[in-house]
């Protein structure tokens, strides 16, 4: 009697399931959960990594800068001293085929003259809204991280000889991309709170 029990029960465990057997199994259940959760992930992963890159010469192809403006802002002010950095402002205009997001665009500040390095400065920008193809971009500023040093800002207009011109090399990349050069432009001569400009 107990032989031929077992038997039903083997029986019964390897005859072939329908489909609405499977579908009342927990093992189905967590199967398609893992298939779900799979398709998600790869869908996530195109959008956000492989739709969103962008080669090199892509990004050279799909920014340019349509708009400056320069100026040299204070970094500190002391009553014993002034340090002043320059600063350029600029906006772009997505040229290419796919929207503009996480953009990092980093300034390179020389001497004109010389074309020793004065120091850099480094900005993220469209971080919260794709620039789309056509688009023009609000202002991006890069602020240099080291400039001139005086007693006052006047005293920047006294020593106008020693104030030696200085431009910035403007550069952009993406997560992917390497750097790449969008321009060279000069620095005026212009201190914020001064209305003397210097040519």
């Amino acid at each position: 009697m107990n032989d031929y029990k077992k038997v039903n029960i083997l029986e019964d465990y390897l005859k072939e399931k329908t489909f609405k057997d499977k579908i009342k199994t927990p093992k189905f259940w967590a199967l398609m959960i893992t298939i779900l959760i799979g398709i998600l992930l790869i869908f996530v992963f195109y959008n956000n990594v492989i739709k969103v890159s962008m080669s090199t010469e892509e990004v050279a192809k799909s920014i340019r800068i349509v708009e400056t403006d320069s100026i040299w802002v204070d970094k500190r002010v002391t009553p014993y001293e002034v340090i002043i950095v320059p600063t350029i402002t600029f906006k772009v205009k997505n040229t290419g085929k796919r929207p503009l997001q996480y953009v990092y665009f980093e300034g390179v500040f020389e001497f004109v003259e010389s074309g020793e390095k004065l120091s850099d400065g480094y900005t993220p920008a469209l971080k919260d809204k794709p620039l789309n193809p056509g688009e023009v971009s609000d202002d991006i500023t890069i602020k240099s991280y080291f400039g001139y040093r005086a007693s006052s800002k006047e005293a920047f207009i006294k020593n106008i000889k020693n104030w030696k011109k200085v431009k910035v090399k403007i550069f952009a990349k993406t997560k992917n991309s390497q750097f790449v050069l969008l321009g060279v432009y000069h620095i005026k001569q212009k201190i914020k709170g001064l209305k003397v400009v210097y040519k």
